[in-house]
């Protein structure tokens, strides 16, 4: 952000550059998390529907409706709003509108929440994960998209189980946050100062592909990976072959530098980005190079992810 600052040069400093007629304004830190998205967002265009598909997407939902949990049930409600057309159009787009391939990993979706509620995660539950801020939701990207900070140098716990439910509850909390026609979530992966301990096992790395790629598809829009150290790219290379090649695709690696040069850019194949193409500086913290002076508190961010999401949790149409 920048102000004009007065001059006081005469008449004859004038004739000579004044580079400093503008000054930078440091904002004062600032502990509140951007959960609101700006107005100038440029949605992405939504892919037309063809009459095959759509014959496709009637299918699917008449099928749906004869595994809907009954009325009388605790969870239909949740059920039955998680089963939305845009719910059954991501899952066909994930399986190239193969009816049987979709209609198969819809249903093992639906008897993966019946089980699991990850709607319903307990947020005092999930609380002790987040004491650090390895992972929180601050600010959007040019698209509407919620973007999801992960620093793997904070990791604070050996909670397997709780681990993985952090990342269900975050994704749950992340699609609570976008706006209207926004389908999908930024995520920037942040390895400064970054060790091989704090590196997340392979089976862990396994664990959140497999929930993301199986029970929510299409929700990762794109995933920017900050300041890579080597065992990172070596942790890439064996979690690929797991990876749906589309979702791999999604992955950049983000410039160190403001000239794009890079010592390593041959160490992935993956696409070498600058943030200033995503992500406008009022939505990116300092720490990224953006100007939103952030530091992240617990409590303060705790109360207003709930207040934006709901406390304990909302019921919403996906």
């Amino acid at each position: 952000m920048f102000r004009f600052k007065p001059s006081t040069h005469t008449a004859t400093d004038n004739k000579q550059s004044c580079p400093d007629i503008f000054e930078k304004v440091t904002l004062p830190v600032t502990s509140q998390p951007i959960l609101s998205p700006p107005k100038d967002l440029q949605l992405l265009n939504t892919p037309i529907i063809t009459s095959d598909q759509q014959q496709k997407l009637n299918q699917l939902q008449e099928y749906i409706e004869t595994i809907l949990l009954p009325t009388s049930h605790e969870y239909h409600e949740n059920e039955k709003r998680f089963l939305t057309t845009g719910t059954l159009k991501r899952y066909m787009r994930a399986r190239k509108w193969d009816y049987e391939a979709a209609k198969t990993m819809l249903e093992n979706t639906v008897r993966w929440r019946r089980d699991y509620r990850p709607d319903q995660l307990d947020p005092d539950y999930i609380k002790p994960e987040a004491e650090t801020g390895k992972m929180y939701f601050n600010g959007f990207d040019k698209n509407g998209r919620p973007i999801w900070i992960m620093r793997p140098r904070l990791q604070n716990s050996k909670d397997a189980e709780r681990q993985v439910k952090n990342i269900v509850y975050s994704l749950e909390r992340g699609i609570r946050l976008m706006p209207a026609k926004v389908e999908n979530i930024a995520i920037i992966v942040d390895f400064k100062d970054s060790s091989v301990s704090h590196n997340p096992s392979l089976n862990t790395c396994k664990k959140f592909l497999d929930i993301l790629g199986n029970h929510y598809p299409e929700r990762l829009g794109i995933a920017f990976v900050v300041k890579s150290p080597w065992f990172v790219f070596a942790t890439f290379k064996m979690i690929s072959p797991f990876m749906d090649p589309v979702t791999k695709n999604k992955i950049k690696f983000v410039y160190d530098n403001v000239d794009g040069k890079q010592d390593d850019t041959k160490a992935t194949t993956n696409e070498w980005v600058h943030f200033k193409d995503f992500i406008s500086n009022d939505q990116l913290e300092t720490d990224f190079g953006g100007d939103y002076p952030f530091r992240y508190d617990l409590e303060t961010y705790w109360k207003s992810l709930l207040d934006f999401t709901g406390d304990p949790y909302k019921v919403i149409d996906y």
